[in-house]
C-alpha cells in the first residue's frame, strides 16, 4: 500500500471490488491506501489496514453504545468513537485528541470528520468518479481530504473508521427497513 501524502491532487475512492463480499479498497486509478474487511458477514468486526498501519474496529455495547479501536493483535483501545443518538459522534484517542464524525447535508448521505476546531479533515460521499452498472449494488464513496489534513498523522486511521461507520450506517438501515416491513 502506498502512503497518503502521495495521493496528493488525487481522486480518492472507496471501493467494493465484489458484491457479496465485505470488503473495500481505498484507491486511486493507480494507487491501493488502505483497505477494510469485515470477519464474518455479519458481524462488527473489521480489520483496516493502511501503509500507516494495521487496526480492529469493533462495535461494542447495547446501552453504552461505542466503537473500539485498536492496534491489529493488541488488546489494548487505541481510540473510542461515542456515537450519538441521532447520528455523528466523537472519536476520543488515547492520546487526547478528539475528532466528530458528523453528517455534512440534511440527507445524512455525506459525512466526514472534522477536527477540535471544526475544521473539516474529509468527507466521504456515496458514488464514484466513473460508475458502471456492475457498481448499482456496491457501497462506495467518494472522498474529499482537505489539503492541509494530508500531514495529519490521524489521517488514515481517521479515513479507515469513517467508512467503517458509514458501512454500520447502511447496515442499520437495512436491518431496519427489514424489520419495519
Amino acid at each position: 500500500m502506498e502512503a497518503l501524502s502521495t495521493a496528493i491532487g488525487s481522486n480518492l475512492c472507496w471501493v467494493q471490488p465484489k458484491t457479496l463480499e465485505r470488503q473495500f479498497e481505498l484507491r486511486t486509478e493507480g494507487g491501493l491506501f488502505g483497505s477494510l474487511r469485515f470477519e464474518k458477514a455479519l458481524g462488527t468486526l473489521a480489520t483496516a489496514s493502511s501503509a500507516a498501519g494495521r487496526w480492529t474496529f469493533k462495535r461494542a455495547g447495547f446501552m453504552n453504545p461505542r466503537v473500539t479501536i485498536r492496534e491489529a493483535g493488541r488488546d489494548v483501545d487505541l481510540a473510542v468513537y461515542w456515537p450519538k443518538f441521532w447520528g455523528g459522534g466523537w472519536l476520543e484517542c488515547a492520546d487526547g485528541s478528539r475528532f466528530q464524525w458528523k453528517s455534512m447535508n440534511f440527507w445524512g448521505t455525506s459525512w466526514g470528520f472534522a477536527d477540535t476546531r471544526e475544521e473539516l479533515v474529509f468527507t466521504m460521499k456515496p458514488g464514484v468518479e466513473k460508475s458502471k452498472l456492475s457498481d448499482l449494488l456496491k457501497s462506495q464513496a467518494i472522498v474529499e481530504i482537505g489539503t492541509p489534513s494530508y500531514g495529519l498523522d490521524e489521517l488514515p486511521l481517521l479515513l479507515l473508521l469513517g467508512w467503517y461507520l458509514m458501512i454500520m450506517q447502511q447496515d442499520d438501515a437495512a436491518t431496519t427497513a427489514a424489520v419495519v416491513s
